[in-house]
């Protein structure tokens, strides 16, 4: 049996890298179509960089752009990959009636199937690695426009900040954030007590932000506190003091969850879990963060479910119609696929129970029952 298995398990793995390069390959070429003139642009930008040569910059920064890309798009796509890998090597192996053989020797269908279905959990297995280490670091280059390409440093676009509030309530507003650098500048940040009321207001022309100190360390800051009623009335003017940095929960990375969705998706687990217990963030988005963490498994579960669901239509006693079982099995996976996503992004608040792991688990619980029913109806 170990060289049947290691015979079906090498006809899948085969199968999946020819399906997975010719779907990446088909992506990346639509993709780059549409949008061929911001490379070639990028291209005239970035070609110091390359020998002078624009041509040799146009290919490095379609490489550089496509290759997180690609892994993003695996991990979402790593489901209907494994089925096609699957029903490819089924196929071929009715083609050639090595199945009639197998079969013909006393070997239960099921048996057939559970080396694919172990290599298939293997491969849904690496999503979550991939997520956890991989995709974190490219994470900045995964949310950047394709326009942000042509910039002297490819990176995510400089964008203003308006009254962004932190965990104590102040608000913080600048000219430019550059995410790249974690830079702020034109700084202004109004600090408030508990009630609300402002007491203190912070100017600097920039500041960096210091992992160490959990702090943006200013470049020419400098506070003053607002006027009292009485000063106000003898027309005083406010003292200003020189201040070296500011304190705050409110990150970079927080910063960026909050302007874009997909970012804080992108981040690992650890990173994820540091934002649940930051005040800056609103109980909406703690609530959303809980759920893109247990989705990380959930994903895991439906991709293995798919598998499930698309085996009973190609394992056969006997050779039969096998592009009729293709198309049944094509669209009841799709669907599923495609329904899947979708109920991982529903909000946290959108089912009357439950919370935010009821809802990354939503699909599992579905298809489920769906899984087990089809792959006991195979006739082995």
């Amino acid at each position: 049996m170990k060289t049947l298995d290691l015979y079906i398990i090498r006809q899948f793995l085969t199968n999946f890298i020819m399906l997975f390069v010719v779907v990446m390959l088909l992506f990346v070429v639509v993709d780059f179509i549409v949008d061929v003139d911001e490379f070639v642009k990028a291209g005239q930008v970035h070609k110091d960089s390359w020998y002078g040569i624009p041509a040799l910059a146009t290919v490095g920064t379609i490489v550089d752009y496509y290759v997180p890309v690609v892994l993003l798009v695996y991990v979402f796509f790593n489901g209907l990959i494994v089925v096609g890998a699957m029903g490819f090597t089924i196929v071929g192996l009715q083609r050639k009636r090595e199945l009639t053989a197998v079969i013909a020797s006393g070997v239960s269908l099921y048996r057939v199937a559970a080396p694919v279905l172990i290599a298939g959990m293997v491969l849904s297995a690496v999503t979550l690695p991939v997520q956890e280490f991989i995709l974190p670091p490219l994470a900045p280059k995964l949310v950047r426009p394709k326009s942000a390409l042509s910039q002297p440093k490819k990176g995510l676009e400089s964008k203003e900040v308006f009254f962004a509030q932190a965990g104590g309530g102040d608000l913080l507003s600048a000219s430019r954030f550059d995410a790249n650098r974690g830079e702020l500048s034109g700084l202004h940040i109004i600090m408030r007590d508990e009630t609300g009321t402002k007491h203190t207001e912070i100017k600097a022309e920039s500041a960096l932000w210091d992992d160490a100190q959990a702090a943006w360390v200013f470049n020419e800051g400098f506070a003053e506190k607002p006027l009292s009623q009485a000063d106000a009335e003898r027309a005083t003017t406010r003292t200003k003091y020189p201040v070296e940095s500011y304190a705050t929960d409110l990150s970079p990375t927080v910063m960026l969850a909050r302007r874009n969705a997909l970012f804080a998706s992108l981040l690992s687990i650890r990173t994820l879990e540091g934002l649940a217990d930051n005040q800056a963030v609103s109980p909406a988005q703690r609530d959303k963060i809980s759920q893109i963490i247990s989705s990380r498994f959930s994903l895991m579960v439906l991709n293995v479910l798919l598998l499930v669901m698309a085996l009973p239509f190609f394992l056969k006693r006997l050779p039969g119609d096998t592009l009729s079982s293709s198309l049944k099995a094509a669209g009841l996976c799709i669907g599923a696929w495609g329904g899947g996503l979708m109920m991982l992004q529903l909000s946290p608040g959108s089912l009357p129970v439950g919370g935010a792991a009821l809802v990354a688990w939503l699909p599992v619980a579905m298809y489920l029952p769906v899984a087990a029913w089809l792959l006991q109806s195979v006739k082995t």
